[in-house]
């Protein structure tokens, strides 16, 4: 029996260019001023929340936006990208589109922290969407951040922060129909992506088989000698697609661990022969 074989090193060539790409890639994304859009409401990139508190929060902004279609985004990072706060903010405010465009809608509450071996510092700041300016005044604001907001902080409670201050902005705009937006829900691509966020680890399944696929397709294209360059094109359009379908890195992350997964497994059930052979006696003792 002939067992299709690709050479050892055209593959190990292939795979380093390929994993080279996705390093690449990776550099490029993270070189960027501002961190690329997740998909989640609540972001803590400074790890000052549990997961069960984000989990909480994430579902507190969402529920906020079903009620009135206000989008309350909440960041905590410990990079500032070299800017200050206000800057920082104001990038992250625009460069996400935060708030629904027929309305800017938009709120922001983002804690940049920092620390030593004894103290821990932060700042914070409100970023408000043009179409919110009515319901909450700047005096509002104030008000919310300081006996709401920072006390909790003061204390390092930050999800007592978060959270009461979410309570007190909702209740500023929540009867307030000029905030609310008449753009209908997603169709179309934008249900695709935000089907897609929603459920990464589905997604990433999904784009796991044409990987797979696609990574069985190169090792027969190297054994026939030709042909190789599609299933490479191919691996490449999936890894832009993956990244491009969430926004972020999760489905892309899924998508690679599931279809190196499958194909170990693929692979090792491959080397598996059936038994059946047995004796007549007749063997030797030494």
């Amino acid at each position: 029996m002939t067992i299709l074989k690709a050479r050892p090193k055209q593959m190990r060539t292939i795979l380093g260019v390929f994993l080279i790409g996705i390093v690449m890639f990776s550099i490029t994304l993270n070189a960027q001023a501002i961190p690329t859009q997740t998909g989640y409401m609540v972001n803590d990139w400074a790890h000052i929340l549990t997961f069960e508190e984000e989990e909480d929060l994430e579902y507190s902004c969402r529920y906020i936006e079903e009620q009135t279609t206000v989008e309350v985004f909440i960041i905590t990072t410990d990079d500032l990208e070299g800017e200050d706060l206000n800057r920082y903010s104001y990038l992250l405010f625009n460069g996400w589109g935060m708030g629904k465009d027929d309305v800017n809608n938009g709120l922001l509450l983002i804690l940049y922290y920092w620390e030593n071996e004894t103290h821990y510092y932060y700042n914070f700041r409100v970023e408000i969407g043009r179409g919110l300016e009515g319901a909450i005044t700047a005096s509002e604001a104030a008000r919310i951040t300081n006996d709401n907001i920072t006390f909790w902080f003061d204390w390092a409670y930050f999800y007592d922060g978060f959270y009461e201050g979410l309570v007190e902005f909702y209740d500023e705009f929540k009867d307030d129909p000029s905030v609310r937006s008449q753009i209908s829900d997603p169709v179309g691509l934008a249900a695709f992506r935000l089907w897609g966020y929603e459920n990464p680890l589905i997604a990433g399944a999904i784009v796991a088989v044409g990987l797979t696929t696609m990574f069985y397709l190169l090792q027969f294209s190297l054994y026939r000698r030709r042909m190789v360059l599609f299933p490479l094109i191919g691996m490449g359009v999936l890894v832009l697609f993956a990244w491009w379908w969430d926004g972020s890195l999760l489905v892309l992350g899924y998508a690679i661990a599931i279809a190196i997964g499958a194909t170990i497994t693929i692979k090792g059930g491959n080397r598996v022969r059936p038994g059946g052979g047995r004796t007549e006696g007749g063997g030797y003792t030494y």
